[in-house]
Protein backbone atom coordinates (compact mmCIF):
# COMPACT_ATOMS: atom_id res chain seq x y z
CA UNK A 1 0.00 0.00 0.00
CA UNK A 2 1.00 3.22 -0.94
CA UNK A 3 2.41 5.71 1.60
CA UNK A 4 0.97 9.46 1.63
CA UNK A 5 3.54 12.22 2.15
CA UNK A 6 2.69 15.76 2.86
CA UNK A 7 5.25 18.14 2.84
CA UNK A 8 4.77 21.56 4.26
CA UNK A 9 6.56 24.15 2.00
CA UNK A 10 6.41 27.91 3.94
CA UNK A 11 8.45 29.76 2.17
CA UNK A 12 10.68 30.10 -1.18
CA UNK A 13 13.73 29.14 1.06
CA UNK A 14 13.35 24.96 1.11
CA UNK A 15 12.35 25.15 -2.98
CA UNK A 16 15.67 24.30 -4.20
CA UNK A 17 16.62 21.72 -1.52
CA UNK A 18 13.44 19.78 -1.51
CA UNK A 19 10.96 20.33 -4.41
CA UNK A 20 14.10 21.43 -7.10
CA UNK A 21 15.93 17.97 -5.85
CA UNK A 22 15.86 14.22 -6.48
CA UNK A 23 13.47 13.90 -3.62
CA UNK A 24 10.08 14.37 -5.41
CA UNK A 25 11.42 11.56 -8.02
CA UNK A 26 12.40 9.17 -5.44
CA UNK A 27 9.00 9.56 -4.05
CA UNK A 28 7.39 8.39 -7.25
CA UNK A 29 9.37 5.83 -7.47
CA UNK A 30 8.11 4.41 -4.27
CA UNK A 31 4.57 4.93 -5.56
CA UNK A 32 4.11 7.96 -2.85
CA UNK A 33 1.02 10.11 -2.83
CA UNK A 34 2.75 13.34 -2.34
CA UNK A 35 1.02 16.39 -1.30
CA UNK A 36 2.28 19.71 -1.29
CA UNK A 37 0.99 22.48 1.11
CA UNK A 38 2.69 25.82 0.63
CA UNK A 39 2.06 29.72 0.40
CA UNK A 40 4.53 29.41 -2.91
CA UNK A 41 3.67 32.20 -6.17
CA UNK A 42 1.89 30.10 -9.15
CA UNK A 43 5.45 30.44 -11.12
CA UNK A 44 6.98 28.82 -8.72
CA UNK A 45 4.74 25.40 -8.89
CA UNK A 46 4.90 25.86 -12.21
CA UNK A 47 8.75 25.36 -12.27
CA UNK A 48 8.67 22.64 -9.95
CA UNK A 49 5.74 20.57 -12.56
CA UNK A 50 8.09 21.45 -15.36
CA UNK A 51 11.07 20.05 -14.18
CA UNK A 52 9.66 16.67 -12.70
CA UNK A 53 7.54 16.70 -15.67
CA UNK A 54 4.02 16.06 -13.50
CA UNK A 55 1.32 17.74 -12.21
CA UNK A 56 1.20 18.48 -8.35
CA UNK A 57 -1.33 17.75 -5.78
CA UNK A 58 -1.55 20.91 -3.73
CA UNK A 59 -3.26 23.20 -1.83
CA UNK A 60 -2.30 26.11 -0.05
CA UNK A 61 -0.98 27.08 3.58
CA UNK A 62 -3.68 28.82 5.68
CA UNK A 63 -2.82 32.10 6.56
CA UNK A 64 -1.31 32.53 10.22
CA UNK A 65 -2.22 35.38 12.12
CA UNK A 66 -0.14 35.13 15.41
CA UNK A 67 -2.21 36.35 18.71
CA UNK A 68 -0.25 38.46 20.85
CA UNK A 69 -0.34 35.96 23.69
CA UNK A 70 1.29 33.05 21.63
CA UNK A 71 4.24 35.66 20.00
CA UNK A 72 5.51 36.77 23.34
CA UNK A 73 6.46 33.65 24.64
CA UNK A 74 7.57 32.28 21.55
CA UNK A 75 10.03 35.22 21.07
CA UNK A 76 10.72 34.98 24.85
CA UNK A 77 11.15 31.25 24.64
CA UNK A 78 14.03 32.34 21.91
CA UNK A 79 15.85 34.86 23.97
CA UNK A 80 16.14 32.66 26.93
CA UNK A 81 17.77 30.31 24.67
CA UNK A 82 20.05 32.59 22.97
CA UNK A 83 21.08 33.45 26.62
CA UNK A 84 21.57 29.79 27.46
CA UNK A 85 23.04 28.98 24.29
CA UNK A 86 25.38 31.72 24.80
CA UNK A 87 26.62 30.56 28.22
CA UNK A 88 26.85 27.10 26.99
CA UNK A 89 29.01 27.39 24.50
CA UNK A 90 30.99 30.78 25.68
CA UNK A 91 30.27 32.76 22.66
CA UNK A 92 28.55 35.98 23.17
CA UNK A 93 28.31 36.52 19.09
CA UNK A 94 24.79 34.45 19.61
CA UNK A 95 23.39 37.19 20.90
CA UNK A 96 23.81 39.39 17.83
CA UNK A 97 20.84 36.77 16.70
CA UNK A 98 18.16 39.16 19.18
CA UNK A 99 16.48 41.73 16.95
CA UNK A 100 17.08 45.41 19.45
CA UNK A 101 16.09 47.99 17.06
CA UNK A 102 12.31 48.21 18.10
CA UNK A 103 10.65 51.54 18.28
CA UNK A 104 6.96 53.04 19.91
CA UNK A 105 4.50 50.38 21.64
CA UNK A 106 7.04 47.77 20.20
CA UNK A 107 9.82 48.65 22.04
CA UNK A 108 8.13 48.22 25.04
CA UNK A 109 6.56 44.68 24.00
CA UNK A 110 10.09 43.21 23.66
CA UNK A 111 11.37 45.36 26.80
CA UNK A 112 8.81 42.61 28.74
CA UNK A 113 9.86 39.53 26.51
CA UNK A 114 13.42 40.25 27.04
CA UNK A 115 12.71 40.57 30.88
CA UNK A 116 10.90 37.46 31.18
CA UNK A 117 12.67 35.54 28.56
CA UNK A 118 16.03 36.86 31.09
CA UNK A 119 14.42 34.94 33.43
CA UNK A 120 13.95 31.63 31.69
CA UNK A 121 17.24 31.51 30.92
CA UNK A 122 18.89 31.21 34.67
CA UNK A 123 17.05 27.28 34.07
CA UNK A 124 16.75 25.05 31.22
CA UNK A 125 13.53 23.27 33.17
CA UNK A 126 11.91 26.62 32.86
CA UNK A 127 12.60 27.02 29.48
CA UNK A 128 10.76 23.87 28.94
CA UNK A 129 7.97 24.69 31.06
CA UNK A 130 7.16 27.54 28.79
CA UNK A 131 8.02 25.80 25.46
CA UNK A 132 5.32 23.29 27.46
CA UNK A 133 2.82 25.88 28.16
CA UNK A 134 3.61 27.13 24.60
CA UNK A 135 2.66 24.39 22.71
CA UNK A 136 -0.68 24.04 24.55
CA UNK A 137 -1.53 27.89 23.67
CA UNK A 138 -0.72 26.81 20.27
CA UNK A 139 -3.20 23.58 19.92
CA UNK A 140 -6.22 25.88 20.56
CA UNK A 141 -8.00 27.36 17.33
CA UNK A 142 -6.58 24.38 15.07
CA UNK A 143 -10.11 23.27 13.52
CA UNK A 144 -9.41 24.07 9.69
CA UNK A 145 -5.92 22.19 9.52
CA UNK A 146 -7.29 19.58 11.29
CA UNK A 147 -10.19 19.15 8.93
CA UNK A 148 -7.45 19.15 6.24
CA UNK A 149 -5.50 16.43 8.12
CA UNK A 150 -8.46 14.59 8.43
CA UNK A 151 -9.10 14.66 4.80
CA UNK A 152 -5.52 13.55 3.08
CA UNK A 153 -4.50 11.38 6.22
CA UNK A 154 -1.00 11.66 5.40
CA UNK A 155 0.97 9.11 7.26
CA UNK A 156 3.90 11.16 7.79
CA UNK A 157 4.62 15.55 7.71
CA UNK A 158 7.27 16.52 6.18
CA UNK A 159 8.48 20.86 6.92
CA UNK A 160 11.04 21.81 5.25
CA UNK A 161 12.17 24.77 7.00
CA UNK A 162 12.46 24.72 10.89
CA UNK A 163 11.92 28.42 11.68
CA UNK A 164 8.81 29.53 9.58
CA UNK A 165 5.61 30.99 11.83
CA UNK A 166 3.58 29.67 8.60
CA UNK A 167 4.05 26.08 9.46
CA UNK A 168 3.08 26.30 12.88
CA UNK A 169 -0.68 25.48 13.16
CA UNK A 170 -0.08 22.43 10.32
CA UNK A 171 2.88 21.15 12.59
CA UNK A 172 0.64 21.42 15.46
CA UNK A 173 -2.34 19.73 14.31
CA UNK A 174 -0.79 17.37 12.66
CA UNK A 175 1.07 16.38 15.99
CA UNK A 176 -2.47 16.32 18.13
CA UNK A 177 -3.88 13.97 15.34
CA UNK A 178 -0.58 11.64 16.24
CA UNK A 179 0.59 11.84 12.51
CA UNK A 180 4.25 11.77 12.59
CA UNK A 181 6.28 14.90 11.89
CA UNK A 182 9.54 14.99 10.49
CA UNK A 183 11.39 18.54 10.07
CA UNK A 184 14.66 19.55 8.08
CA UNK A 185 17.14 21.61 9.63
CA UNK A 186 18.03 24.16 6.53
CA UNK A 187 21.04 25.62 7.05
CA UNK A 188 24.95 24.91 8.88
CA UNK A 189 24.20 27.93 10.93
CA UNK A 190 20.80 27.81 12.04
CA UNK A 191 21.36 25.44 15.52
CA UNK A 192 22.55 28.08 17.48
CA UNK A 193 20.17 30.96 16.78
CA UNK A 194 17.33 29.47 19.09
CA UNK A 195 14.83 29.69 16.46
CA UNK A 196 13.00 26.18 16.20
CA UNK A 197 10.37 27.25 15.51
CA UNK A 198 8.60 24.36 14.29
CA UNK A 199 9.29 21.31 16.57
CA UNK A 200 8.52 18.34 15.10
CA UNK A 201 8.81 14.49 16.19
CA UNK A 202 11.96 14.68 14.63
CA UNK A 203 14.28 16.03 12.74
CA UNK A 204 16.59 15.48 9.41
CA UNK A 205 20.27 17.13 9.50
CA UNK A 206 23.32 17.48 7.65
CA UNK A 207 26.03 15.26 9.45
CA UNK A 208 27.02 13.68 12.58
CA UNK A 209 28.44 17.08 14.02
CA UNK A 210 25.03 18.82 13.26
CA UNK A 211 23.35 15.93 15.44
CA UNK A 212 25.57 16.76 18.01
CA UNK A 213 24.56 20.22 18.00
CA UNK A 214 21.41 19.38 18.56
CA UNK A 215 21.98 17.66 20.79
CA UNK A 216 24.10 20.22 23.05
CA UNK A 217 21.86 22.67 22.77
CA UNK A 218 17.93 20.44 23.09
CA UNK A 219 18.78 17.90 25.17
CA UNK A 220 15.65 16.98 25.79
CA UNK A 221 15.28 14.96 22.57
CA UNK A 222 16.16 11.67 21.95
CA UNK A 223 19.17 10.65 19.95
CA UNK A 224 16.67 8.35 17.88
CA UNK A 225 14.82 11.90 16.72
CA UNK A 226 17.61 13.11 14.98
CA UNK A 227 18.77 11.55 11.66
CA UNK A 228 21.76 12.48 9.56
CA UNK A 229 20.70 12.04 6.28
CA UNK A 230 22.79 14.71 5.07
CA UNK A 231 21.61 17.95 3.00
CA UNK A 232 20.13 18.08 -0.86
CA UNK A 233 21.88 21.05 -1.14
CA UNK A 234 25.47 20.25 -2.73
CA UNK A 235 23.91 17.19 -4.78
CA UNK A 236 23.33 19.58 -7.65
CA UNK A 237 27.38 19.89 -8.36
CA UNK A 238 27.71 16.00 -9.15
CA UNK A 239 24.77 16.19 -11.98
CA UNK A 240 26.98 16.35 -15.45
CA UNK A 241 23.57 17.51 -16.54
CA UNK A 242 24.07 20.62 -14.80
CA UNK A 243 27.37 21.50 -15.90
CA UNK A 244 28.56 22.90 -19.44
CA UNK A 245 31.81 23.19 -21.29
CA UNK A 246 34.07 26.01 -20.12
CA UNK A 247 34.24 27.41 -23.40
CA UNK A 248 30.50 27.72 -23.84
CA UNK A 249 30.15 28.95 -20.33
CA UNK A 250 32.53 31.65 -21.10
CA UNK A 251 31.21 32.21 -24.37
CA UNK A 252 27.75 32.93 -23.03
CA UNK A 253 28.74 35.54 -20.58
CA UNK A 254 31.46 37.25 -22.62
CA UNK A 255 34.47 35.88 -20.35
CA UNK A 256 37.95 35.72 -21.54
CA UNK A 257 39.21 31.83 -21.73
CA UNK A 258 42.94 33.26 -21.81
CA UNK A 259 42.48 34.79 -17.82
CA UNK A 260 42.42 33.56 -14.35
CA UNK A 261 38.79 33.87 -12.98
CA UNK A 262 38.26 35.11 -9.56
CA UNK A 263 34.44 34.80 -8.25
CA UNK A 264 33.40 37.29 -5.98
CA UNK A 265 30.65 36.66 -4.00
CA UNK A 266 28.15 38.64 -2.76
CA UNK A 267 26.70 38.82 1.13
CA UNK A 268 23.16 40.33 2.37
CA UNK A 269 23.68 43.59 3.35
CA UNK A 270 23.09 42.98 6.89
CA UNK A 271 25.92 40.45 7.37
CA UNK A 272 28.33 42.47 5.10
CA UNK A 273 27.55 46.46 4.49
CA UNK A 274 30.76 47.24 3.36
CA UNK A 275 30.98 44.76 0.81
CA UNK A 276 31.30 47.06 -2.27
CA UNK A 277 34.04 48.47 -0.63
CA UNK A 278 35.79 44.64 -0.51
CA UNK A 279 34.94 44.34 -4.31
CA UNK A 280 36.49 47.44 -5.27
CA UNK A 281 39.54 46.72 -3.10
CA UNK A 282 39.98 43.47 -5.30
CA UNK A 283 39.13 45.62 -8.05
CA UNK A 284 41.68 48.28 -7.27
CA UNK A 285 44.83 46.27 -6.44
CA UNK A 286 44.22 44.15 -9.49
CA UNK A 287 44.48 47.15 -11.92
CA UNK A 288 47.14 48.29 -10.00
CA UNK A 289 49.51 45.76 -10.39
CA UNK A 290 48.46 45.71 -14.19
CA UNK A 291 46.82 42.81 -13.76
CA UNK A 292 43.74 43.21 -15.59
CA UNK A 293 45.09 41.55 -19.07
CA UNK A 294 45.30 38.28 -16.62
CA UNK A 295 42.50 38.09 -14.44
CA UNK A 296 38.83 38.83 -14.54
CA UNK A 297 36.24 38.78 -12.05
CA UNK A 298 32.42 37.17 -11.50
CA UNK A 299 30.70 39.30 -9.76
CA UNK A 300 27.37 36.71 -8.17
CA UNK A 301 25.29 39.21 -5.99
CA UNK A 302 23.20 37.25 -2.83
CA UNK A 303 20.33 36.52 -4.14
CA UNK A 304 17.93 38.54 -1.80
CA UNK A 305 19.90 41.63 -2.36
CA UNK A 306 18.71 43.85 -4.61
CA UNK A 307 20.08 46.77 -3.70
CA UNK A 308 22.12 49.58 -6.25
CA UNK A 309 25.17 49.59 -3.50
CA UNK A 310 27.61 47.93 -6.24
CA UNK A 311 26.64 50.01 -9.03
CA UNK A 312 29.48 52.53 -8.74
CA UNK A 313 32.14 49.88 -8.25
CA UNK A 314 30.32 47.73 -11.28
CA UNK A 315 30.36 50.96 -13.24
CA UNK A 316 33.96 52.37 -12.11
CA UNK A 317 35.44 48.54 -13.38
CA UNK A 318 33.56 47.36 -15.94
CA UNK A 319 35.93 45.68 -18.16
CA UNK A 320 37.31 43.80 -15.21
CA UNK A 321 34.05 42.86 -13.44
CA UNK A 322 31.13 40.71 -15.06
CA UNK A 323 28.53 41.05 -13.30
CA UNK A 324 26.08 37.50 -13.66
CA UNK A 325 22.97 38.08 -12.04
CA UNK A 326 21.21 34.94 -10.04
CA UNK A 327 18.48 33.60 -11.79
CA UNK A 328 15.98 34.04 -8.93
CA UNK A 329 12.07 35.14 -8.72
CA UNK A 330 12.72 38.98 -7.35
CA UNK A 331 9.45 40.45 -8.03
CA UNK A 332 7.99 38.92 -4.83
CA UNK A 333 7.55 41.56 -1.83
CA UNK A 334 9.07 39.27 1.27
CA UNK A 335 13.13 38.16 0.75
CA UNK A 336 10.78 34.65 1.81
CA UNK A 337 9.08 34.41 -0.68
CA UNK A 338 11.66 34.86 -3.53
CA UNK A 339 12.79 31.35 -4.96
CA UNK A 340 15.68 30.49 -6.94
CA UNK A 341 14.75 29.37 -10.84
CA UNK A 342 15.80 25.58 -12.03
CA UNK A 343 18.44 27.67 -14.39
CA UNK A 344 20.06 28.98 -11.38
CA UNK A 345 21.27 25.66 -10.11
CA UNK A 346 22.99 25.40 -14.08
CA UNK A 347 24.29 28.70 -13.23
CA UNK A 348 25.72 28.45 -10.00
CA UNK A 349 27.35 24.54 -11.24
CA UNK A 350 29.48 26.25 -13.66
CA UNK A 351 29.71 29.42 -12.02
CA UNK A 352 31.71 26.93 -9.13
CA UNK A 353 33.51 25.21 -12.16
CA UNK A 354 34.72 27.57 -14.47
CA UNK A 355 36.04 29.99 -11.87
CA UNK A 356 39.57 29.04 -10.40
CA UNK A 357 38.69 30.81 -6.82
CA UNK A 358 35.86 32.49 -4.82
CA UNK A 359 35.90 35.71 -2.48
CA UNK A 360 33.73 36.55 0.43
CA UNK A 361 33.10 37.14 4.01
CA UNK A 362 32.43 33.75 5.57
CA UNK A 363 29.88 32.65 2.98
CA UNK A 364 28.61 28.74 2.11
CA UNK A 365 30.00 29.31 -1.37
CA UNK A 366 33.33 28.20 0.37
CA UNK A 367 31.50 24.90 0.37
CA UNK A 368 30.13 24.87 -3.15
CA UNK A 369 33.45 25.71 -4.66
CA UNK A 370 35.22 22.79 -2.18
CA UNK A 371 32.00 20.32 -3.80
CA UNK A 372 34.18 20.83 -7.59
CA UNK A 373 38.05 21.06 -6.00
CA UNK A 374 38.23 24.58 -5.99
CA UNK A 375 39.59 27.02 -3.38
CA UNK A 376 38.15 29.61 -0.90
CA UNK A 377 39.11 32.60 0.13
CA UNK A 378 37.58 34.60 3.06
CA UNK A 379 37.88 38.58 3.44
CA UNK A 380 39.59 39.11 6.93
CA UNK A 381 39.92 42.57 7.29
CA UNK A 382 38.08 45.55 7.88
CA UNK A 383 37.49 47.70 4.79
CA UNK A 384 35.86 50.47 6.86
CA UNK A 385 36.84 52.00 9.89
CA UNK A 386 35.12 53.07 12.87
CA UNK A 387 32.21 51.52 12.57
CA UNK A 388 30.15 49.09 15.02
CA UNK A 389 30.70 46.38 12.25
CA UNK A 390 33.56 43.93 12.34
CA UNK A 391 34.87 41.21 9.92
CA UNK A 392 36.23 40.10 13.17
CA UNK A 393 32.64 39.27 14.71
CA UNK A 394 31.69 37.11 11.46
CA UNK A 395 34.12 34.51 12.38
CA UNK A 396 33.47 34.75 15.71
CA UNK A 397 29.75 32.98 15.33
CA UNK A 398 29.32 29.79 16.30
CA UNK A 399 29.36 27.82 13.16
CA UNK A 400 32.65 28.55 12.27
CA UNK A 401 33.98 26.53 15.26
CA UNK A 402 33.11 23.72 12.93
CA UNK A 403 36.67 24.69 11.05
CA UNK A 404 38.61 22.79 13.10
CA UNK A 405 41.61 24.20 10.97
CA UNK A 406 41.95 27.20 9.43
CA UNK A 407 43.96 26.21 6.13
CA UNK A 408 40.26 25.21 5.34
CA UNK A 409 39.92 28.29 3.45
CA UNK A 410 42.87 31.05 2.08
CA UNK A 411 42.63 34.33 4.74
CA UNK A 412 43.34 37.77 2.89
CA UNK A 413 44.01 39.78 6.21
CA UNK A 414 44.20 43.37 4.55
CA UNK A 415 44.08 45.19 1.52
CA UNK A 416 47.99 44.24 0.55
CA UNK A 417 47.31 40.39 0.99
CA UNK A 418 45.25 40.78 -1.52
CA UNK A 419 47.05 39.62 -4.64
CA UNK A 420 49.36 37.02 -2.98
CA UNK A 421 46.86 35.17 -1.10
CA UNK A 422 44.82 34.80 -4.86
CA UNK A 423 47.77 33.88 -6.10
CA UNK A 424 48.25 31.45 -3.98
CA UNK A 425 45.00 30.35 -4.32
CA UNK A 426 45.34 29.50 -8.05
CA UNK A 427 47.49 26.51 -6.33
CA UNK A 428 44.12 24.91 -5.87
CA UNK A 429 41.90 23.43 -3.08
CA UNK A 430 43.86 21.89 -0.35
CA UNK A 431 42.62 18.78 2.03
CA UNK A 432 41.69 20.88 4.71
CA UNK A 433 38.80 22.18 2.89
CA UNK A 434 37.47 18.86 2.01
CA UNK A 435 37.73 17.48 5.69
CA UNK A 436 35.73 20.78 6.91
CA UNK A 437 33.21 20.37 4.05
CA UNK A 438 33.20 16.16 5.30
CA UNK A 439 32.50 17.01 8.78
CA UNK A 440 29.33 19.56 8.43
CA UNK A 441 27.38 17.59 4.97
CA UNK A 442 28.21 14.44 5.16
CA UNK A 443 26.31 11.80 2.28
CA UNK A 444 26.59 14.61 -0.19
CA UNK A 445 25.65 12.65 -3.35
CA UNK A 446 22.70 10.18 -1.23
CA UNK A 447 21.17 12.89 0.45
CA UNK A 448 17.74 12.85 -1.07
CA UNK A 449 17.80 8.91 -1.24
CA UNK A 450 18.17 8.91 2.53
CA UNK A 451 15.61 11.44 3.26
CA UNK A 452 12.95 9.62 1.04
CA UNK A 453 13.89 6.71 3.13
CA UNK A 454 13.36 8.06 6.09
CA UNK A 455 9.93 9.76 5.69
CA UNK A 456 8.84 6.00 3.85
CA UNK A 457 10.37 4.43 6.99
Amino acid sequence: MSKKVLFVVPDGTGIKNYLFSDIIQFLIDKNTELTICHSLPNNAILEIEKLHGIKLNQLNLSVYKEPKSLKFYREAISYARLHYNTRLVNNETILTNWNTNHKGAKKVFYKLISFYGKQLSKNYKNILKAEEYYRKLLQKNLSKEIELLNEIKPDVVFCTHQRSLKALPIIAAAKKLNIKTIGAIYSWDNLPKARLTVQTDEYVVWSEYMKSEMKLYYPELKNTSIHVTGTPQFEFYSNEKNSKSKAAFFKEYNLDLKKKTICFSGDDEKTSPFDPKYLEDLASVICANDEENYYQIIFRRCPVDLSDRYDFVLEKYKKLIKPIIPLWSNNEESWTQIYPLVADIKLLTNICKHSDLVINIGSTMAHDFTCLGKPSAYINYDAVKGTDWSVKTIYQFQHFRSMTNKKAVYWINSKDEILATVEKGFVGVNEESATWLNKIAAHRNDASKNIVEYLLK
